[in-house]
């Protein structure tokens, strides 16, 4: 017997244009979608920020689409199936579905695309996100089948994740600035750092899709002055709206301003490589130092739930609810301090940046709150660019960091990247053997009630000895001009522009 995941093509197609028969009629236009910075590069397997995932999903496919209720839908694969133990799987392409350059696409173009992430001299971050894949085989030009190391129920999830997306080998030399894929719209212009034009694919193998003649990604580094944008109708969409100018924007009739719950969390890491938080006790300290409450108000506006040091958020059903929710303490912080070293306080430098909504206000919160413990913080706010490049990757003493992850759709991608000793995202150093073996037996389980034990435990180790502060989870909120219509936030902070138009 075997576990069908199989959805129709066709029926989805029609359910995405039965907002009813006015669509047509707004088919066209150009949309003008703001990011806070930029990072050059389009090469999805190496693709790292929010803006280049924006763009190439808007030029690639993927085998399938994570939606908005973080589920795999169709899209290069109309159907497929999986094992009784979910250890081999089965995808079927569509035989529409063609490159920007007019030739088809084939089963061999996916087994090439995701054997190059798979393969370390590619350094893909997307590599042991992927899952347990030991081998991909060509069926035929339509199938291609996917034998695993063992059980893994979330591949066709993962299959639609920001790296996985299918690329003409033809285009490898020139994919960073000049990609070509099969997605739903197609390269014009590119200013690596500046701005990106995506012009409408009328060979896109979705019928009827996109709407949009255009789509313009313009790099404006100062949220204040997207607000502004915004208002004139410079730009229609802001990717992120911090939750201090929500208030602002709700009182422009013209503006909506959207939110939904999210999976987003903007952790304080600790290089366990590096004094002070090599040991353990400095780690707690730091944890038992920070007011949870407070950080979220300042970077969220109210708008997120408190965190409890791992990035499994409370809204997650593999949630670990028998953990205590961690409250400030500043005499146990104090005491924890002493015991590591420490008795008068210690100075330290957190890193942080203003180009990501809440940040550097909750950073500014940690400097108070985390005084009456000892903690002497020296805040140091850099540009994100520099934040991703050099700072987070490279272990740093007496100094912690922020970072900004917009969580992932499956409990394994949310812990494995970064807690898995040397894993892709494991910027802290961190390694714990029992970790590392229970993370690989849960991914390999298929009942829900097995599963949860497993990641219950980590999430356990995780709150006595990790590595990250996790004080809250913040929702995502975007802001759009209201002649843009049926634009949908995707929890992960995806972006799918195929069935949104503009009404001017």
């Amino acid at each position: 017997m075997r576990l069908k995941f199989s959805i129709v093509f066709t029926a989805l197609l029609a359910l995405a244009l039965s907002a009813g028969t006015a669509d047509a009629q707004k088919r066209g236009g150009v949309l003008k979608f703001a990011t806070p910075s930029v990072k050059p590069g389009l090469d999805p397997a190496r693709t790292r920020t929010g803006d280049a995932y924006m763009l190439t999903g808007m030029i690639f496919s993927n085998l399938t689409r994570i939606s908005h209720e973080l589920k795999p839908e169709p899209q290069l694969a109309h159907k497929w199936e999986a094992s009784a133990d979910s250890s081999e799987w089965t995808f079927h392409l569509v035989k529409n579905a063609k490159f920007h350059n007019g030739r088809p696409v084939v089963a061999a173009d996916v087994k090439f695309s995701l054997d190059r992430i798979l393969d370390p001299k590619t350094a893909s971050k997307g590599r042991k996100a992927l899952g347990p894949i030991k081998e991909i085989i060509v069926k035929d030009d339509h199938t291609i089948v996917f034998k695993l190391k063992g059980p893994y129920a979330d591949l066709a999830l993962q299959l639609g994740n920001t790296f996985s997306r299918i690329i003409a080998k033809e285009n490898l030399a020139d994919i960073a600035n000049k990609p070509i894929g099969s997605g739903p719209f197609k390269l014009k212009e590119y200013v690596p750092g500046n701005k990106a034009i995506v012009v409408r694919n009328p060979d896109y193998f979705e019928k009827g899709l996109p709407y949009l003649d255009e789509v313009h990604q313009i790099y404006i580094k100062e949220y204040a002055a997207q607000v502004s944008a915004l208002k004139t109708g410079e730009i229609d969409i802001m990717y992120f709206a911090p939750s201090e100018i929500i208030p602002e924007l709700k009182k422009d009739p013209n503006v909506e301003v959207k939110i939904v719950s999210a999976p987003s969390f903007q952790p304080l890491i600790m290089w366990v490589t590096e004094k002070p938080f090599n040991d353990v006790r400095v780690r707690q300290a730091l944890r038992y130092a920070v007011d949870r409450q407070a950080m979220m108000e300042a970077a969220t506006g109210g708008l997120g739930v408190l965190g409890n040091d791992s990035p499994v958020s409370p809204s997650n059903p593999y949630y670990n609810k028998a953990l205590p929710q961690r409250k400030q303490d500043p005499a146990k912080a104090k005491k924890l301090l002493a015991e590591a070293g420490y008795p008068n306080g210690i100075d330290i430098t957190l890193y942080t940046s203003t180009q990501r909504p809440g940040l550097e206000p909750a950073a500014v919160v940690a400097q108070q709150v985390t005084a009456s413990s000892g903690f002497r913080v020296k805040i140091e706010s850099v540009e994100i660019a520099r934040l991703y490049k050099d700072i987070i990757p490279k272990a740093k003493p007496m100094a912690t960091s922020h970072n900004n992850w917009f969580g992932r759709p499956t409990i394994d991608e949310s812990l494995t990247p970064f807690y898995f000793t040397k894993s892709n995202w494991n910027y802290t150093g961190y390694s714990n053997l029992e970790v590392d073996k229970l993370l690989d037996a849960a991914k390999a389980k298929t009942d829900f009630a097995s599963r949860k034990k497993l990641y219950d435990r980590v999430q356990e180790i995780l709150y006595n000895e990790g590595p990250d502060v996790v004080a809250y989870f913040k929702n995502y909120v975007s802001a759009i001009r209201k002649e843009v219509k049926n634009y949908k936030l995707i929890p992960v902070q995806y972006v799918d522009l195929r069935d949104t138009w503009v009404e001017r």
